[in-house]
C-alpha cells in the first residue's frame, strides 16, 4: 500500500514539474525573452533609401535646413555664405554636385561644389546624414581636389607637401586620413627634407611617384550641374 502512494505521489510530482515547465516556457514566449542556453542574434537593418535620399532632397529644394558643423547652427541651402564666412558680404553659390560615399558606410554623402565671390575654385560643402540629420561640413579646396569614385581625394599644403587620403567624419567635424602623402622638414643643417610615405609607410620617391600615377589613374567621380532637373533625376526616384 505504502508503495502505491510512493508511486501516485511520484506521479503528482511529474505532472506539477510539467505544467511548470510549460508556464516558464509561455512566459519566456509572451515577454519577448530567451530560455536560459538559448542565443538571440541581433541584425541591424541597412539604411533605408528613402531616409537619407529623401532628406538630402528636400534640403538641396530648400524645404527643410541642415546642421552646419562650423557654425553650430541650422541653415538652408541659400545660406551657405554664412557657412563659409561671418562677412555677411560674402555670397556663396552651388555650381555642382556629386554623389559619393565618402566614409563607406553604404550611406553616399552629396558633395556641392561652391563658387564664393565669383571664385569656382573655393571650396566644397558635403552634406552627411547620419541618425536623421543631415549635417553640413565646409572643406577648403585645396583640402578636398580631384575626388574618385572610390572616395579618395588629393590634398595640397605646398610644393612638398601633398598626397591623398579620405575623410573621416567625427563628433566635432572631420579629420583626414592621409594614406599617401610626402611631407617637408628640415635636417640639423636647416638643409630642406622630403619625406615620402606610401599606404601610411616610410617609402622612396619612386614608390610615391608610383603611387600617386595610380591614384590620378583612378576614375573621378561625376559631377553633375545644380539645377532642379538634375536633384530631382538623382533624388526623387530613390525618395518615392
Amino acid at each position: 500500500m505504502e508503495g502505491r502512494n510512493v508511486q501516485i505521489r511520484n506521479r503528482i510530482l511529474a505532472l506539477l514539474t510539467i505544467i511548470l515547465l510549460i508556464f516558464v516556457f509561455s512566459g519566456c514566449q509572451n515577454s519577448g525573452q530567451t530560455l536560459p542556453g538559448s542565443s538571440e542574434i541581433s541584425v541591424s537593418p541597412s539604411p533605408s533609401p528613402e531616409s537619407h535620399m529623401g532628406a538630402y532632397l528636400s534640403v538641396l529644394q530648400n524645404k527643410s535646413k541642415f546642421y552646419s558643423s562650423d557654425t553650430k547652427e541650422e541653415l538652408d541651402i541659400t545660406q551657405l555664405n554664412q557657412a563659409v564666412s561671418s562677412d555677411s558680404s560674402v555670397t556663396a553659390e552651388v555650381k555642382k554636385f556629386a554623389v559619393v560615399d565618402l566614409d563607406k558606410d553604404n550611406v553616399p554623402e552629396v558633395i556641392l561644389s561652391l563658387a564664393v565671390n565669383n571664385d569656382d575654385y573655393f571650396g566644397f560643402e558635403v552634406l552627411r546624414y547620419q541618425d536623421g540629420v543631415v549635417n553640413g561640413y565646409t572643406l577648403w579646396y585645396r583640402s578636398f581636389m580631384e575626388l574618385k569614385e572610390d572616395g579618395t581625394f588629393s590634398f595640397s599644403g605646398g610644393a612638398s607637401d601633398y598626397g591623398f587620403g579620405t575623410i573621416k567624419f567625427t563628433e566635432d567635424g572631420y579629420t583626414i586620413d592621409k594614406i599617401t602623402y610626402c611631407e617637408s622638414g628640415a635636417d640639423t643643417s636647416n638643409n630642406e627634407t622630403i619625406s615620402y610615405y606610401v599606404n601610411g609607410e616610410s617609402a622612396t620617391q619612386e614608390e610615391f611617384q608610383s603611387a600617386i600615377s595610380k591614384q590620378d589613374e583612378k576614375p573621378g567621380v561625376t559631377w553633375y550641374d545644380f539645377t532642379d532637373d538634375s536633384i530631382k533625376t538623382l533624388f526623387s526616384g530613390s525618395a518615392s
